[in-house]
């Protein structure tokens, strides 16, 4: 509710004093001196209790028209902050669920990319490995000097090349399954193939057929392994 105009206030303090104290004065005045009150055509006439009770009433009613609008305004206000709140609500929920979409989609090309260049791996590590079991022996180093030479030299870039792929796997957080030796967990391993060894418990891993991965922790590819079982005694 606004507050009634300070001045406004004081004048009809004023006022209403100024009549209480003629009201108390003594005795009445003559005819004489309300004569010369009514000739003195400059002096302002008494605020009556009626008049100052009229301005007082208009004076609540204004009020009360403008508390109604302070209301109704303040009421606007409140619906219009409730519909910027859910809006911004919205808003929050929507980006969220962008930054979560974003999220799935670079972890879903980083984990394609990773697998692309774990098969580059593969190829070329096996490229070494047949290189290595070959190797060239003495006659063909003397026979063939040169052909020899650049056998060996593609070898060594292909080390070099796997090396490097070795540290890109590590910088993306790309770590390699330890399974030689290990019990096979369904897991992180499948089984494709059954020897049979007295070396290793049965359930063990003998070798790897395929290298398996983990990325952040998370599995990127399952190793494929092959898995002791012994023989049953007679």
């Amino acid at each position: 509710m606004s507050a009634l105009d300070p001045c406004d206030k004081e004048r009809l303090l004023e006022e209403f004093r100024v009549y209480l104290e003629r009201l108390n004065a003594e005795g009445t005045q003559s005819e004489e001196e309300v004569t010369g009150a009514a000739g003195n055509e400059n002096r302002p006439s008494p605020l009556d209790l009626r008049t100052l009770l009229g301005e007082m009433a208009a004076l609540k009613n204004e009020i009360r028209l403008e508390s109604r609008q302070f209301k109704g305004a303040l009421d606007d206000l409140r619906g219009f902050g409730e519909a910027l709140r859910e809006h911004n609500d919205r808003l929050t929920q929507d980006l969220d669920r962008l930054r979560e979409q974003s999220a799935q989609t670079r972890r879903l090309s980083e984990r394609q990319l990773l697998l692309g260049v774990l098969d580059l791996h593969d190829r070329l590590q096996a490229a070494v490995d047949s290189a290595s079991s070959r190797g060239s022996s003495a006659m063909a180093r003397y026979l063939a000097p040169g052909p020899t030479r650049v056998a060996e030299s593609l070898i060594a870039g292909t080390r070099l090349t796997l090396q490097r792929l070795h540290d890109l796997l590590a910088t993306h957080r790309v770590r390699p399954i330890k399974a030689l030796g290990q019990a096979l967990d369904p897991h992180t391993m499948n089984a494709v193939a059954i020897e049979t060894s007295s070396a290793l418990p049965e359930g063990s891993v003998l070798r790897e057929a395929r290298r398996g991965f983990t990325h952040d922790g998370e599995l990127l590819r399952a190793a494929e392994v092959i898995v002791n079982k012994r023989e049953k005694s007679s």
